[in-house]
């Protein structure tokens, strides 16, 4: 069966491309500050940016989500951030895909209500008990991050995240949303929801054993978590997003001192790297830099485990069929 799923009115999975999602931060407290724009104006010349570099979907956060910094901010401000920009998004460009990251039910349903068309969700529907009743209500698609309630020691990354997305999916389904509107997401710098200062309002993870267990540092657990997305994509039967730009395990696999703003080629690396091994979806701060090295991944990613004439063929029908359209 294939495996194919929607988000807002775009498709994902099989027999679809690759898709971008463009992140735009309403929130200063973001971990990449080129990420961040501070007014209207500011995202509407963002968004046209986006849009002409060939974004899909653009996600609008109010509230970083970091574990390792201090971010949290009260429903009201979340809001008094995100709502004049929707409503001006949904004005200035009516056929955007635009998805609202937030775990919050009532920043949910307030931005729905003004038109948004994804929500999503950095607690897999585990932060909030409202928000999969309300997702399901408004009919919308949603991201559902792998996210443990607490620290399931002894098993490895990539079971420990299955299991997660797996209740994450059962809570969409239980409560009336839609299967072909559910795509995952592994996760990339996320720990269990009860070592999360954002949910526990304690205070940010530190050291490399951000996953409660002493045998994976952060940086290995997300690089075994890339490497096996195709595992996790036919566990699950369901696209796959994958946000890597600009996260700190990169600094890691980079072996040396490298803020953010200076990650983004190892974060155009790993984008790539990540469609190779069947990522659907690519989360990125940088649509422009990262949408040739994502296309030539996709193309290259027909030829897996293919003999080279018909990897040749298959090379030969995508070009062609390209230059067609």
């Amino acid at each position: 069966m294939p495996i194919r799923a929607r988000l807002g009115r775009v498709w994902v999975g099989d027999g679809e491309p690759v898709r971008l999602m463009g992140v735009i931060n309403l929130s200063p407290e973001s971990f990449y500050k080129g990420s961040v724009r501070t007014n209207v104006d500011e995202v509407i010349r963002a968004v046209e940016s986006m849009v002409r570099d060939g974004t899909d979907i653009v996600d609008l956060g109010g509230m970083s989500t970091a574990p390792y910094n201090r971010t949290l901010i009260s429903t009201d401000e979340e809001l008094r951030r995100l709502v004049p920009v929707v409503r001006a998004l949904k004005e200035a460009y009516p056929d955007l895909v635009l998805s609202i990251d937030t775990f919050r039910s009532r920043v949910a349903e307030e931005c729905l209500r003004l038109g948004a068309d994804v929500i999503n969700d950095v607690t897999g529907l585990k932060g909030d008990p409202d928000m999969a009743k309300i997702v399901a209500d408004y009919g919308v698609s949603v991201i559902v991050m792998a996210r443990e309630r607490t620290p399931n020691k002894g098993l490895e990354p990539v079971d420990r995240v299955i299991n997660a997305l797996r209740e994450s999916v059962d809570i969409a389904l239980n409560s009336g949303i839609s299967r072909d509107r559910i795509v995952v997401d592994p996760g990339i710098g996320f720990g269990p929801l009860s070592l999360d200062p954002v949910i526990t309002g304690g205070e940010p993870i530190r050291g490399e054993y951000r996953h409660g267990d002493e045998d994976w540092p952060w940086f290995a657990w997300d690089s075994v978590l890339i490497m096996n997305i195709a595992r996790i994509r036919q566990a699950l039967g369901l696209p796959v997003l994958i946000g890597v730009s600009r996260k700190s395990f990169l600094e890691k696999l980079m072996r040396r001192s490298a803020a953010p703003e200076d990650r983004l080629f190892a974060s155009i690396s790993a984008e790539a790297i990540s469609v190779l091994m069947g990522a659907d979806v690519i989360r990125t701060h940088n649509v422009r830099e990262s949408r040739d090295a994502i296309r030539v991944a996709e193309a290259l990613r027909l030829c897996l485990n293919k003999p080279p004439r018909e990897c040749g063929a298959e090379l030969v029908r995508l070009v062609r069929e390209t230059a067609r359209k």
